[in-house]
């Protein structure tokens, strides 16, 4: 197997290198403005180019920002930060490493698939039973580090088009929020959406689609807004059909360069959408409505991207409240953490919640555990293992996940046309037409497929 790039260079990103000490800032122009000349004349150096999206990113002193915002073809300048991008409370629980010896699965269905109760909501099985498995869809996912060696992954990555961003290195590994080394947040969610039919572990939504994995974060799941934006070009010029992004930060509206910041995110999903890649993003888990803020001035006041960039389908959560116990259970109560509202959910997906009142220990295929946990989004983590973990950065990948099998039989299409086959097959649940919890409805793959 070929390598994998542990920087990505691109006609549209070239990096140089960065000095000890200066302070880093984007730097966004108007078309065809000279960018190169504009920093050299503010006294800055040129770190990274966008000339996708007519940005460069810059090392400059105190004075760079005042100097360089005055120059001709200069949009807008901010610094550029590192903020936390992983929703919080998504972290692993229980981790299972007895995959490959179950007991009694169908024929030709992995170990652990009957753990996968996300599957059944979205009517997966009935879509593979159709043909369709994601074959000749390409999946972009961004996020933290993986491992590329996982069995349930090693054959269905394209190494051409996964990539670091971050520097420090495509592998996820021991980090202050996870010392194991095990738990990697970017694993869980390349496994759902396209985790191997081999006979190990889980099986993802979409099993025979190819993925880009691409590092934007680092392993803690802090990372910078270069990053990520670098991340979406270098995946959209990479010929993907979705670019899957479980990730979401936020910015108070009032904080200096917090809309310099939101329009480089902003680009790089235009940049993307025009390229032929739908934008798949997780809607957040603060439990917060756009329409109707729990505690004044939050979050109408922020910003959260990249789910509100326009271009993005942003993606709330449900689940179901005690499956270990009875698998008949409704399978689509609106998740307790995730943020919802009429202005800002599009679809919804499985990703899972935490139920106190499930108490008690529980048996599924085999497996005991508490009985909460099962009502968790079973997935692959690092270290060849596997996790239950919650969050709408668990329902972003069984959300493109169905549009990978979407691609898998009508091919490649405009974001827009897979964007409405998305929204056409979901089943309208809440309000009718658009919900504050399931926006156009919870995807839905054999209806999608069927349209």
């Amino acid at each position: 197997m070929k390598s994998v790039l542990k920087i990505a260079f691109a006609t549209s990103l070239v990096t140089f290198p960065l000095a000890a000490s200066a302070e880093t800032f984007v730097v966004l122009g108007t078309p065809g403005a000279n960018l190169d000349a504009a920093v050299t004349a503010a006294g800055g150096r040129i770190k990274k180019r966008l000339a996708s999206i007519d940005v460069v990113v810059a090392e400059g002193g105190s004075g760079f920002r005042a100097a360089v915002g005055g120059k001709a073809g200069v949009a807008a300048v901010a610094a550029d930060r590192k903020i936390k991008w992983i929703p919080k409370g998504e972290r692993a629980v229980f981790r299972d490493a007895d995959v490959v010896n179950p007991p009694n699965n169908p024929a030709g269905i992995d170990p652990r698939f009957n753990l996968q109760w996300g599957h059944t909501a979205i009517k997966a099985v009935d879509a593979w039973k159709m043909g369709y498995e994601g074959h000749g869809a390409r999946v972009a996912v961004l996020d933290g580090g993986f491992q590329l060696n996982h069995p349930d992954i090693a054959g269905r990555y394209d190494p051409s088009c996964t990539a670091d961003m971050t520097g420090e290195g495509i592998a996820y590994g021991p980090n202050s929020d996870d010392d194991t080394g095990i738990f990697a947040h970017g694993m869980h969610t390349a496994g759902t959406i396209g985790a191997a039919r081999n006979g190990v572990g889980t099986i993802g939504v979409a099993p025979k689609a190819t993925l880009c994995l691409v590092k934007v974060l680092f392993n803690s799941g802090s990372g910078s807004f270069e990053d990520v934006a670098a991340g979406i070009i270098y995946a959209a010029d990479r010929s993907v059909d979705v670019i899957s992004m479980s990730l979401g930060g936020s910015l108070q509206k009032s904080e200096e360069g917090a809309s310099t910041l939101r329009q480089l995110i902003d680009r790089a999903v235009s940049y993307a959408y025009k390229k032929g890649a739908l934008v798949i993003v997780s809607a957040g888990n603060d439990g917060q409505s756009a329409d109707s803020p729990k505690t004044t001035g939050t979050p109408a006041n922020l910003i959260h991207l990249p789910s509100d960039s326009p271009q993005a389908i942003s993606i709330s959560a449900t689940a179901p409240h005690g499956w270990g116990k009875n698998q008949n259970v409704f399978l689509d109560n609106p998740a307790s953490y995730t943020n919802y509202g009429r202005s800002v959910i599009n679809l919804a997906g499985p990703g899972g919640d935490y139920t106190p009142s499930v108490t008690g220990d529980c048996t599924v295929a085999g497996v005991t555990r508490p009985c909460y946990i099962f009502d968790f989004v079973f997935s692959t983590g690092a270290a060849n293992s596997y996790y239950w973990s919650i969050g709408t950065s668990m329902a972003t990948p069984h959300v493109s996940g169905v549009a990978a099998l979407i691609v898998s039989k009508y091919g490649k299409m405009h974001p827009a046309k897979l964007r409405a086959y998305l929204n056409a097959g979901a089943d309208d649940l809440g309000v009718s037409a658009h919900d504050p919890y399931y926006g156009n409805g919870r995807v839905n793959a054999a209806r999608s497929l069927s349209k």
